[in-house]
């Protein structure tokens, strides 16, 4: 046995133990060229609960003018909190999920952020997005206690991503939108990819994931995530089963069933959309400007004799087009 090398094996593990530049110092090497050699580059993980990000126009619509939103409470980044208000979203399937909390501050823009399981429920294709990149995103109608607001675009599922201070940034030797790796501990532990890196001067260090991500992995608010290299491991693109090989999918009915709540109905009838700031439209148009009329199975009988015709301003739900369909009511659909 190689007395003299266990021993320096030893030393050097007990000096990397004592601080992020043991190592160097017992070796001699300055610190700033050991860079390789710091403690673990681990961060604070959040699960990032669905919620919105309202602008001020939509504020007025769903609470009423002039509306004050009430903070609830202050989160865990600076200059971040959770208001007291909440709302309900409602997807194409006539799904809703209600009471989604409001986090501020205001935006310009309003965001509706999901996890997949939630779009399943909801019956929206939202792509994985960074917050603020809403072009070409899904669609969903907003509910408040005072109206309700279409939105064209707006719905994401947030992607992975860390939010650094300036200073952890350089010791962890990461850059503002940089990819990297992060590694979570523990029974279901797992290495999550392409987590997006946002540095700032006035961050907290903290990453954040949905709950899904958060579900997968056993994640609590507090589990320490671990920057690591995972190029080791060749990447591979996203691959299907041929078609005889794909295990059945679980049908949408075994989710959700149908909206019913005929508060929730009638605000959809009023459903809005409010321009842009500086569009030459009038950001003042009254909630009934822009109805759209949604068709239910107590709807059909009105029907019988005209047929269905589907527009863009017109809802038909799953249960009423079955059901229609099955009494021979003709349903036609224009852009």
């Amino acid at each position: 046995m190689d007395t003299e090398k266990l021993v320096r094996d030893i030393v050097a593990n007990v000096m990397s133990r004592i601080g992020p530049d043991g190592p160097a110092a017992a070796s001699g090497t300055p610190a700033s060229a050991a860079g390789s050699q710091k403690g673990p580059k681990k961060v604070v993980c959040g699960v990032s609960v669905r919620h919105v990000h309202l602008c001020p126009e939509h504020v007025e619509v769903l609470f009423g003018k002039d509306y004050k939103m009430q903070v609830l409470k202050e989160l865990y980044q600076p200059g971040t909190y959770a208001y007291k208000e909440t709302v309900t979203v409602v997807g194409p399937k006539l799904n809703a999920i209600q009471n989604i909390r409001v986090l501020g501050p205001l935006r310009d823009k309003t965001q509706v952020e999901l996890a997949k399981t939630d779009c399943i429920t909801l019956g929206v294709d939202a792509p994985v997005k960074p917050s603020g990149q809403l072009e070409g995103t899904a669609s969903a109608v907003v509910i408040g206690p005072r109206g309700a607001v279409y939105l064209k675009d707006g719905v994401i599922r947030a992607n992975r991503h860390m939010h650094l201070s300036s200073e952890d940034a350089d010791y962890f030797g990461v850059k503002d939108n940089e990819l990297v790796d992060v590694r979570i501990s523990g029974p279901k532990g797992l290495t999550f990819n392409n987590v997006q890196v946002r540095v700032s001067p006035d961050f907290k260090s903290e990453m954040h994931v949905d709950t899904d991500d958060g579900n997968a992995a056993d994640i609590v608010n507090g589990t320490m995530a671990e920057i690591v290299d995972a190029s080791c491991v060749s990447p591979i693109s996203l691959q299907m089963a041929n078609g005889d090989k794909r295990p059945p999918e679980i049908p949408d009915s075994s989710f959700t069933g149908e909206i019913t709540d005929s508060n929730i109905l009638k605000s959809m009838n009023q459903v809005v959309e409010v321009p842009a700031a500086g569009s030459r439209e009038d950001a003042s148009a009254a909630p009934g400007d822009n109805k759209k009329t949604v068709i239910t199975t107590a709807d059909l009988d009105d029907y019988a004799s005209t047929g269905i015709e589907v527009t863009e301003d017109v809802i038909l739900s799953p249960l009423a087009r079955d059901e229609a369909l099955q009494r021979g009511i003709k349903i036609s659909y224009r852009q």
